[in-house]
């Protein structure tokens, strides 16, 4: 718990998760992040777990409902959408398949096991986009106080959080680097915006706090490093360090960029 106020915005350094820090020993212990987000995974994974000739160590999500605000039906659509989101990934870590993390570790039984982010489609329309964790936390009361839900006209001029966060890392996040409005990784609080979709598949507009942006930029680093331990190549990731160079090389801002992009476009 870290104090929040005018001087310090909280934790900028990433989450601990225990079974993600338990991959990185010297590979005895059976290890198995699940949810009900996938049962068979879930059960498969104690019994495996159970029968293993060793350690097993079980990290398994389960929301609180009052708590957060979430419906007493909505515990499973809740852990699907954090696994989804990269908000708690989901992996089977079991020694007795093998001596790499290629063949031990398993992650492909999450959505888009291969990107940054998996995609998603609208209720109703089947409108494609992007499922960050942002819109997990939505879905829950308590993070009410880093969104606000705006008019479609209130984000005009606003970047939104799918481009922002291309130029954003978690390094960045730090070094405070994102508090500088002369940097390249500036987040300014309130003024990026993402868009969410209701049973109808109408729009919803949020605004994020700066806090929340770079909650974002965190949890994509947690599942990119899961990512590399089984070495699946991210393409996101690729195209984000060579752009990042780029920038760096030539002396590009963000604005150089975002008018390279809509060119292209038009």
């Amino acid at each position: 718990m870290n104090q929040f106020g005018a001087a310090s915005e909280g934790k900028q350094t990433e989450r601990k998760s225990v079974a993600e820090t338990f991959l990185g020993g010297h590979g005895s212990p059976f290890i198995a992040q699940v949810s009900f987000a996938n049962s068979a995974t879930l059960f498969k994974a104690l019994l495996d777990g159970l029968y293993y000739r060793g350690t097993a160590f079980f990290q398994t999500f389960t929301s609180c409902q009052p708590e957060h605000g979430i419906p007493d039906y909505a515990s499973q659509i809740q852990a699907l959408r954090m696994r989804d989101s990269r908000g708690m990934a989901e992996f089977v870590f079991n020694p007795t398949a093998g001596e790499r993390y290629e063949d031990i570790l398993n992650i492909k039984t999450n959505q888009a096991y291969n990107r940054d982010w998996a995609t998603k489609m609208a209720p109703v329309t089947r409108k494609k986009y992007t499922y960050t964790v942002t819109h997990w936390t939505f879905t829950e009361a308590r993070f009410r106080l880093h969104h606000k839900i705006v008019k479609p006209e209130a984000v005009k001029g606003m970047m939104s959080l799918e481009d922002k966060i291309q130029f954003v890392t978690q390094n960045d996040i730090i070094h405070r680097y994102h508090t500088d409005p002369n940097h390249r990784a500036f987040i300014p609080d309130f003024e990026i915006y993402t868009i969410d979709y209701d049973v109808n598949g109408n729009e919803i507009y949020h605004i994020l706090s700066r806090q929340m942006v770079a909650f974002a930029v965190e949890r994509r680093k947690a599942w990119r490093i899961l990512q590399s331990r089984v070495g699946v190549e991210n393409k996101d990731y690729i195209e984000q360090r060579e752009l990042l160079a780029r920038m760096d090389k030539e002396g590009l801002t963000v604005a150089d960029i975002l008018t390279e992009r809509t060119a292209s476009l038009n």
